[in-house]
């Protein structure tokens, strides 16, 4: 088992392949998740035709969705005439109630709590009509519960589009039939395809750098990282699966050459 002091001796200062549930290590430069990124800050900067006010955008399995919409719900955007937006990110796929999702806006308005559903909803009404601020409402996977989002777009409508949700989705056919009567909302729809060979061996290198190392290169070839990004065929979550795995075994292989004392764990250094 590899120790956060093996990664350190490694000069990592965390893991560069593990999924984190935050955006740590998020890589801008795949062309297709940059497109998708350029295209919803114009739908969210958008004022025009109140009653389209959902996005969706569709991505492939392993396409790094996720890592998108949390990007998305947490970027600070800023418009002239107009308060903060308010992103809040949700993972569908652990919601388990309606009330969740009212309670999780209700913490991003920072509103006081309420025992009834009804009284959510007015809060979060009241909280928004009394401002200029905005709520943005990013979904990773389809609603758990379509009502409750039914009404905030619908008063959206009617309030300059105080409230603007998009939904991530996997990308597969009749994709928006997963939302239901929330079509009735939606003003924008964007697929995105799987990152090239390339993208994927460049973000596997930009995250060792991000993690700390100085010389990604000279722990994994650039040869080797192609390899990886080659077997991963375009889904991001099957190429941090190779180059952990990968890694990890590298590690081990070093750590175990330090214990019998033929080489020096640390890449490069003296013996």
């Amino acid at each position: 088992m590899l120790t956060s002091s093996d990664f350190l001796n490694a000069q990592f200062l965390e893991h560069p392949f593990r999924r984190y549930g935050d955006t740590r290590f998020f890589y801008p430069n795949l062309a297709e998740q940059r497109k998708v990124l350029e295209v919803a800050h114009g739908f969210i900067a958008d004022q025009k035709d109140p009653s389209k006010n959902l996005g969706v955008i569709a991505g492939p399995s392993g396409g790094g969705k996720s890592m998108l919409a949390m990007k998305l719900a947490e970027t600070h955007f800023i418009f002239e005439q107009r308060g903060q937006v308010l992103g809040l990110y949700m993972n569908t796929n652990i919601l388990t109630e309606p009330r969740h999702f009212l309670m999780a806006v209700i913490e991003t308005l920072s509103l006081p709590s309420s025992r009834s559903n009804a009284n959510r909803i007015e809060s979060i009404f009241e909280r928004l009509e009394n401002s200029d601020d905005q709520l943005l409402i990013v979904l990773d996977g389809p609603p758990i519960d379509q009502d409750y989002l039914n009404q905030m777009l619908d008063w959206s409508v009617e309030h300059s589009k105080k409230i603007k949700t998009i939904i991530f989705l996997q990308d597969i056919n009749n994709n928006t039939s997963n939302i239901g009567s929330l079509n009735q909302f939606l003003g924008l729809y964007v697929p995105f395809r799987a990152p090239e060979v390339v993208e994927v061996a460049s973000l596997l290198y930009a995250r060792m750098m991000s993690a700390g190392h100085p010389d990604p290169l000279k722990l994994i070839p650039q040869e080797t990282m192609f390899n990886l990004a080659e077997q991963s065929h375009g889904s991001l979550s099957e190429a941090l699966r190779l180059g952990s795995e990968h890694l990890e075994k590298l590690l081990e292989e070093q750590k175990g050459s330090l214990r019998m004392g033929i080489f020096p764990f640390r890449p490069g250094a003296a013996g």
